[in-house]
């Protein structure tokens, strides 16, 4: 009898073991008409960071430009808030946050440039926060001309997806008859120097639309048209110099996605050709461009062709496995309503549509399926799965290089003992995986001013 009293022990003792534990941090306040950029970050077993960033002007008596990191202990609880404000509080200095993003598992690095109209000076500081003493450490990375005036440029500031490189793109205001400069600065994270820049000087017949910066740490810049004929160009920077890549007859690119391939470069673009285009968006097609020989394959993309209301596709996902590339994107979606005599000027309605992956193989053809989840998702990586965080309450499982979607997980129960409820609406990419012990944790608004954090342990079982 004492034997199986102590079976039935162990057995009941590993279901308790295997099944989910929730861990709710007590709520903290935050300010969500200007906090922006809310992130979840440097976490490991003991401490998490939440980073937020507030970037407006004339928000209390002074400019309001703030850094705030606030600490958590293990399960969650605010322990600490570190504030860094990057405004000179100078007349006539005018700042502006550009990025962020981790550099290691201690170091939290953000981008802001100050620019200062009576002496046309234009000035990109980096703000390291290191957790180990939980403080910043400012330092001038970049001194940039500006025309003055109201002429004071573009900066742009963005990260290789293997997290290696942050490039500084300072596209300058000038006169329609002087050439077009660009500065171009690449940033070594690793060591928090530069890798190498680069004064270019472009016509003025195009502008810039939009930069990226590729895992080689090379710089591409998008441009369109200035004049009435619709026209792309791509230019490809390195330390060397700039280079035109020739793009298809009549081809029209709008976003940027650089890849890797066995340590080349290669660029997924969505765009359309100009002609006689009835009901169709503007990122029906794919191009997919060798940056080495400029070869280009194009592909349609069916789903996306009829949706005239698409202003975008987000890429938030990328790998290359055995010869072929897996994206994961989703359409961004841009609608106006209609004004009222109380809102004459509505703001644009921003949704999302569905996940899909791209999948493009070694000769640059592409397809693409629908990834059956929301799309603006979340993501981490355990062992040789991806997991993304497709709402509030699942992850769903995707064996690397392969779209087939396994069995979501369920990590929905809100309860915390019997007759209480702790419910929120999940930040899905404020999401974490902690290793150390192997939880899920993530960020949830609990009301318009108030902050938490789930902790999910044993959330594959």
């Amino acid at each position: 009898m004492k034997k199986i009293t102590i079976l039935s022990l162990t057995v009941i003792s590993a279901l308790v073991f295997g099944q989910q534990k929730f861990v709710y941090g007590d709520s903290f306040e935050y300010n969500s008409k200007y906090e922006k950029d809310l992130k979840l970050v440097l976490a490991d077993d003991y401490n998490q960071y939440v980073f937020s960033d507030i970037n407006e002007d004339g928000y209390s008596s002074y400019p309001h430009k703030k850094i705030i990191i606030r600490k958590l202990d293990q399960n969650g609880n605010l322990i600490d808030t570190i504030i860094k404000d990057y405004a000179n509080k100078t007349n006539g200095v005018l700042h502006n946050y550009l990025g962020s993003t981790e550099i290691s598992k201690d170091k939290f690095v953000v981008f802001t440039e100050e620019i200062e109209t009576k002496i046309n000076r234009k000035e990109i500081f980096q703000h390291v926060f290191n957790k180990k003493d939980g403080n910043f450490t400012t330092t001038s990375v970049a001194k940039l001309f500006t025309e003055g005036g109201m002429k004071q440029g573009t900066t742009y500031v963005r990260f290789s997806e293997n997290g290696k490189y942050a490039a500084i793109i300072n596209d300058r205001s000038v006169s329609k008859k002087t050439a077009n400069m660009i500065d171009n600065i690449v940033i070594d994270l690793s060591t928090l120097s530069k890798k190498w820049e680069k004064e270019i000087t472009l016509d003025t017949d195009y502008m810039e639309a939009d930069v990226a910066v590729t895992n080689s740490g090379r710089i591409l810049i998008l441009r369109k048209s200035t004049g009435w004929k619709e026209s792309s160009k791509l230019v490809y920077v390195s330390a060397q110099g700039e280079q035109d890549i020739p793009l298809k007859d009549k081809l029209i690119l709008k976003t940027l996605t650089p890849v890797s391939i066995n340590d080349q470069d290669y660029l997924a673009s969505f765009g359309y050709f100009t002609g006689v285009r009835i009901n169709q968006s503007n990122f029906g097609d794919m191009a997919f461009i060798n940056l080495q020989n400029g070869n280009i394959t194009m592909s349609e993309v069916p789903a996306y062709r009829n949706n005239t209301t698409m202003s975008g596709v987000d890429i938030t996902h990328t790998e290359t496995v055995n010869g072929k590339t897996f994206m994961y994107g989703f359409d961004v979606n841009k609608t106006m309503p209609q004004s009222t005599p109380a809102n004459r000027f509505p703001d644009p309605v921003i949704t999302y549509g569905t996940g899909r992956w791209f999948i493009v193989n070694s000769d640059g053809t592409s397809m693409d399926s629908s990834a059956e989840i929301y799309g603006n998702a979340g993501h981490f990586t355990k062992g040789t799965t991806n997991y993304f965080f497709s709402d509030g309450y699942n992850l769903t499982p995707f064996k690397i290089g392969n779209t087939g979607k396994g069995s979501n997980i369920g990590i929905h129960n809100n309860s915390e003992g019997i007759g209480s409820t702790r419910s929120g609406r999940s930040i899905l990419t404020a999401v974490k995986y902690i290793p150390e012990s192997d939880r899920v944790m993530f960020l949830r608004k609990v009301d318009d001013n108030h902050l938490d954090t789930k902790s999910v342990y044993n959330w594959d079982k």
